[in-house]
Order: structure tokens, then sequence, then C-alpha cells
């Protein structure tokens, strides 16, 4: 199952072919797939599962579990069919009529004597685990209250006023209940908002209360820190519920705040397009990234603002590129459904909060849908940002210091990288796949930590005999003459004293990213790795040799239809192998990888300290010219041994640029 796009119109939209009418089409689409497995009118929507270990309900786990998996098949589906239905209100899918779908299933989601009851918070909490105070129904109480605002003419206003009074006193219960310190305050807002718009009584106070807590997360360049971490939460849910609280409640009621709600997201929307690569496409990373698509939600929420400044041309280019990249994928559905994965089904990406039904969250794009017809999102020709003003081999670095993320767009392949940091974990905290990485690439997903030795686009170290460490910190010491210097340290628990750590210095060629990492080591003997993203195994992969007789540099090139990976040894690596590796990507059960290996066996032996390598990548089969695979001329060293132990190393690029990399006083600026 895939979306077919028939009769694309590149007039308006050279680029994706993805008009208004084709948005439609692809909401009937994601329709279909869901309510094929609806028997009958009064049945919930519960989706086919194919992941069972980690996402709920568990065999053993509480009765609330399963309403909150009904809740959220009904909340965010309707995500989807809301927007639908304000502009098709008499819309049909697999015969059933959406208006009286949802109008019903809502208004019995809600009744304590219906089947389909989906319980009050009083009623979850002697289920409750120790400590555990916020529920799932929250968030989806958010999601039912922005898709009964998208379509209001069509459900909420043909309920009478009972039953309306029934669905606000179920989402009061939620909206003035305990939620989690991070986004979920956005989630009581939005409920909050909603009543008050309908003239229900709210507890201001409370709402003044989340709401300054929200603002209260800007890190700057329009990011806010969710929680501890940054990731696709600050654009798809902060820079989307805040510009609707502005709209239902922010403007009138909390101008001051509402201010900066909007600022921020004018913030964010200068540099975020370039998050995506070329076409258009979602690069991997971070939690819950099952939602794929919502990540361009806050282009077209930027304009639910009364001041937007987002390109409306660039923001359909990219919403309508992303939503592409799923839906046109068979991989992506699992019986007619989005599948818990990035592209195919993939157990490492699925978190304890997750169920079958989670990944509707990326109807959070399908805002655009409220946006009328005559709006510059739809009329104005798509344009493609900053791809359209590169010239040939250039890369384009953005530098946002806030959240600790460095976005390279890259001319001459049209991948898009970004190197995060500002990142802290436990050790072998689930998510750290997601985010412990040296850099993300939109053609290269990452792939699973198996703590085997070796690692996709991180450091592994095996001390002696004991078992391989990843790093669980990343600190950003920001950009200086274009190089980004990082932090990150090994098995880090409470102390930075003997734990071992990397110095990180990496700049952006025409081909991906070139590392002049210093070793920072104090345990003897070791092995050190460092791997190349993964490459998704389809039966075709070839791998060739090369050498630079100018830089004695040594590339090993893997190619197959995914595209190209290379990794070029410079100084400090003894070999450069690869691995086959079994259900770590997102992609292919067996994928293959590129690494580099050094090995220290003396305590406090003047060996090479600066790690210098590549990791540079394409989407087609192109043959490498010298310059693109070893874009090093010379490197020069401050020490007689050239082993950089100290000093800066000067680094000349075959273009003629030079690059000085100078780890001095980085230990001052430091941050997470």
């Amino acid at each position: 199952m895939k979306f077919v796009l028939n009769h694309p119109d590149d007039k308006i939209s050279p680029y994706t072919g993805m008009t208004r009418e084709h948005w439609l089409s692809i909401s009937h689409f994601y329709l279909e797939g869901i309510f094929c497995h609806v028997a009958k009118m009064g049945d919930p929507i519960l989706v086919p599962r194919h992941e069972f270990t980690v996402s709920y309900p568990q065999p053993n786990g509480p009765k609330w579990r399963l309403a909150a998996e009904a809740f959220e098949g009904l909340a965010r589906s309707f995500l989807i069919a809301a927007p639908l239905l304000h502009n098709e209100p008499d819309a049909v899918v697999c015969g059933y009529s959406l208006r009286e779908y949802y109008k019903n299933q809502i208004l019995s989601s809600v009744t304590p004597e219906s089947k389909n009851y989906l319980l009050r918070v009083e009623e979850i909490r002697p289920e409750a685990l120790p400590g555990e105070i916020a529920f799932q129904h929250t968030c989806e109480c958010a999601s039912l209250v922005i898709g009964l605002t998208m379509c209001q003419e069509v459900i909420w206003d043909s309920y009478t006023k009972e039953e309306k009074d029934k669905i606000a006193d179920y989402l009061s219960n939620f909206g003035h209940s305990h939620t989690g310190h991070h986004n979920w305050r956005l989630f009581n807002m939005l409920i909050l908002a909603f009543l008050d718009t309908q003239g229900y009584e709210i507890d201001h106070g409370m709402m003044r209360d989340h709401a300054q807590v929200i603002v209260s997360y800007y890190a700057g360049d329009g990011w806010y820190r969710d929680g501890h971490l940054f990731d696709y939460y600050c654009p798809w849910a902060f820079h989307v519920y805040g510009p609707l609280w502005n709209q239902w409640y922010g403007y009138k009621k909390e101008p001051y705040l509402a201010e900066k709600i909007e600022e921020y997201s004018n913030d964010l929307v200068k540099t975020y397009p370039h998050m995506f690569d070329e076409d258009g496409h979602v690069t991997m990373w971070g939690r819950s990234g099952s939602y794929r698509s919502a990540a361009t939600a806050p282009l077209a929420a930027n304009f639910l603002l009364k001041n937007p400044t987002v390109d409306p041309g660039l923001s359909r280019r990219i919403t309508s590129g992303a939503v592409l990249q799923f839906a046109q994928r068979e991989e992506c559905f699992y019986e007619g459904v989005p599948c818990l994965g990035f592209y195919g089904p993939f157990q490492p990406f699925v978190q304890s909060y997750s169920c079958a039904a989670s990944p509707f969250w990326l109807a959070n794009s399908f805002l655009c849908l409220m946006l009328p017809e005559d709006h510059p999102f739809w009329t104005e020709k798509e344009t493609n940002g900053v791809w359209e003003s590169m010239k040939e081999k250039e890369t384009v670095t953005t530098v946002l210091d806030g959240p600790g993320i460095v976005m390279d767009n890259h001319k001459e392949t049209g991948i898009t990288e970004f190197r995060t940091a500002k990142a802290l974990m436990k050790k072998k905290y689930p998510s750290l796949n997601a985010y412990m990485r040296l850099s993300f690439n939109s053609q290269f997903p990452w792939e699973d930590f198996d703590y085997k030795g070796v690692e996709a686009m991180q450091y592994s170290l095996c001390i002696g005999v004991q078992e391989a460490l990843i790093p669980n910190i990343m600190m950003y010491a920001g950009v200086r003459d274009g190089v980004l210097y990082r932090k990150e340290y090994f098995d880090f628990e409470f102390t930075f004293q003997n734990k071992s750590s990397i110095d990180l210095a990496d700049f952006p060629v025409s081909h991906g990213i070139v590392r002049v990492d210093k070793v920072r080591v104090p345990d003897k003997p070791y092995t050190l790795t460092l791997g190349a993203y993964g490459m998704a195994d389809r039966g075709d992969v070839t791998i060739k040799e090369y050498h630079c007789p100018i830089t004695n540099a040594r590339a090993v090139v893997m190619k197959s239809s995914e595209g190209q990976i290379a990794f070029v040894s410079y100084v400090g690596w003894d070999e450069i192998a690869y691995r086959v590796r079994e259900s770590v990507s997102p992609v292919t059960k067996q994928s293959q990888m590129l690494y580099g290996s050094s090995k220290r066996e003396k305590y406090y032996e003047y060996k090479p300290y600066a790690m210098i390598s590549a990791v540079l990548t394409k989407k087609d089969n192109s043959v490498w010219k010298e310059e693109e695979l070893f874009p090093i001329q010379s490197i020069t060293y401050q020490d007689p041994e050239g082993c950089g132990g100290y000093g800066p190393i000067k680094i000349t690029l075959k273009d003629g640029k030079q690059v000085v990399v100078d780890y001095e006083g980085m230990e001052g600026r430091l941050m997470v």
C-alpha cells in the first residue's frame, strides 16, 4: 500500500506536484487504511499491532492502558479526519460517514454506560504506578479539542447542550489535572483554552502557570528545551500547540506570553527549513520518530499567528515533500496503517508510551488544510529555499547556539546533515540511540546501538576486557572559525573524574564532515572505533578501496542502490574495516558499516592524539573525483612529532581553504 500522486501540478508545485486537492486525497488515503479495520459503526479504532515487546498495552498492564490505546486511535485519527471534514463535511470513508462516526464515537467515549467509555482521572489512579500522576489521556484530550475546533461547524456545533456539557466535563477532568513537566503542559493549555472558548469555567491561574513554564523552556534560535532534551518535540509540539493557544486564548487573555510564543515561532522558521534536505525530506533524529512528517507542522502553524514570517511557497514544498517521503513507501505501512518505525517496522525505535495508533501523530502536518484555498500557502509557487541559491559544491552551514544544533546543506549531494549536542542520558538508556550521534544524515538514518564494539556515527571504546562503552553525554562548545567543538564522555555517571572522553572538532566539506578529534582515554590497553553511517543491505553492497599519495590517506567506499558512504582515514587509525550487522537498521534486516579502528597498549606514550578522518556520502553511484574523496591537501601540526598532542592543527583543503583546529579553552565553554 502506498499513495499514488495522480495529475501532479508542476506549475504551482514544480518540486512535489502537490496541491490542496492532493492533500485532501492523501487524507482519504490514510483514513481508508485506518477504517478498513473498523468492523461496524460503533466499534473503536484499534489498528493491527506488529510490536508487542515495548509498546503498550502489555498483557499484565493496567486496564486503563487499554482505554488509552482506544483513545489514541480515536483522537489521533481525528486529527486527519477533522481538517478533511472542515473541507468535505459529507466525507465518506470505507462506507462510513466520518461526521457520524466521530460524532457518535466521541460522545460514547465520555459516557460511563457505553462499552467505549475511556475512564476519568479518578478511575485511572487506583491502577497507576507509584509516582505516576499524569496519563496518556491528557495528550489525547488535546488532540480531541484540536479536531473539534478544526471542524467545529460539522461536529461540535451539532451536539445538544447536554451532550456538549458531558464532553466538556470529561475534558475538564483531565485539563485541570496533573500533567508532565515538559511539552505536556501544552496539552492542558489547549484543553482549558477550548473550554474557555466554549464558555465553560476554567482555572485561569492554572492556565497562566502552565503558559509561563512553557515560555521558560525557551533556549534561543526558535528552540525550546523539552524537559531535558532538544528534538522534534520542539517543532511539532511547542510550535504547533503554541500558535493554536495564541489563537484560542493567548492573544486575548495573555498578550505578553502570546507575544513571546509568536516571537519564538518566527525565530524558528528563519532557519528551520535548513533541517530538511533538497527533497524536503525529514531526517531521522530523536525519540518518537514514527511521527515522521509531523516535523513539518510548525511551518503551516506559523500562519496561525498574527504576524507570520515563514515563506509560504517554501513551507508547502517542505510539508508536501515530507508527507510524500513516507506515504509513497510501502514499507511504512503495516496492514494499511503507518507502522512503529521510520520506514519499516523498527523495534529499537519504539518507546513504552507508544501503541499501534501512535504514528497517527503525523496528522499534525495536516494542519495546513485549515488554511483556506486562497491562502498564500496554497497559491504561491513552490520554492526550495537555500537549495536554489547555493553554488556548485557549496555547503551552507547554519549554527544554532541555543539548542546546540549545526545544520549542513550540501548542494553537491542534496543531503542535509546536522550535528547536535546538549544531550545527557543514563548509561544504556533506550533512547540513547536516537540522540548520541556525531551527526545525522537525511539519506542514511541512524542504526541501533548493539554494544558490540562498533557503532554507527559514534565512537565505541573497549578498555581491556570490559564491555564496549558508548558516550552518554555530549556537550557543546560552539563554532569557531567554521569548526564545531563538542566533548563527549564514555560511561558518565556523576563526575568526569577518571572518565574517558573525546574532544570533538569537525567541519563540513562538499560531501560530508571532516573530523579532527582528540582522544583522551587515560586507561590502557584499549580499542577505539569510529563507525560511519550504516548502509541498508539489499544484496547489492560493494566495497572498494582508494589511496591518496599526497597525504597517504586511505578511503574505503561502500556502494549500493541506497547511495555511497566513504570512510576516509588520514591520521590515527590503524585500519578501516567493515562489519555486517543484523537487526539494527531501520530500513533492512541486514546492514553493513565501515569503521576505523585504533589500539593503544601502553600507558603514557606519545602517539597520535588527533584522529583525523572524514565520512562522506552520496545519494547516487557517480564516480568520486579525487578532490571529493580526499578533500585535504595537507596537515600541519604544532608539535614536532606531528601527533596533535598540543597546539593548533592547520588543515589546508584542495579548494584552497584553510581550517585551524584549536582545542585551547574548550573546557571553559562546554555546556549541556
